[in-house]
């Protein structure tokens, strides 16, 4: 698995729930909260299909579906979510161009870690034209958030 991979997967596992696994609210009132257009419970709601979580088998296709409604919605946790889907074709078929339009939202919503890996995809010319200039300066932003991996990246493009 690539670099990219691995840590789109580790961030995504960290940023899906907003509650420690061993306290997840009840899936039933998340689905019904979901259905109801709740952003927040739609992002949770894909999280348990993207996961296997809470009884619900794991469904990469449905976790698509429900992290695009919260997206949509303006969550940046969502929007970032659904760019990993994207950037790894978990779920929907792989596409850097969509991948980097939704990781480019999280980040400018001040998301640490979609501002890391939109530098890398501006850097490395995923999804696009490289854009050295705007990849450095999504990680510069990054790494003054604090973002752990941001730093070393950018030591390394020099």
């Amino acid at each position: 698995m690539p670099v990219f991979a691995k840590i789109l997967t580790v961030c995504l596992l960290l940023l899906a729930f907003g509650t420690p696994l061993a306290a997840q609210p009840d899936i039933a009132q998340i689905r019904e909260q979901a259905l109801a257009g709740d952003a927040w419970a739609q992002l949770n709601y894909g999280a348990a299909f993207d996961h296997g979580l809470s009884g619900i088998p794991a469904d990469p296709v449905e976790a698509v579906r429900w992290y695009r409604k919260s997206a949509e919605q303006g969550v940046d946790k969502a929007q970032f979510n659904l760019a990993h889907c994207l950037a790894t074709g978990h779920g929907t078929p792989q596409d850097y161009v969509e991948s980097r339009l939704w990781m480019r939202k999280a980040a400018a919503q001040g998301m640490a870690d979609a501002q890391f890996l939109l530098g890398v995809m501006l850097s490395e010319g995923m999804g696009g034209e490289i854009e050295a200039a705007a990849g450095r300066g999504w990680l510069q932003r990054a790494a003054e958030a604090g973002q752990a991996d941001a730093a070393a990246y950018l030591q390394n493009l020099r």
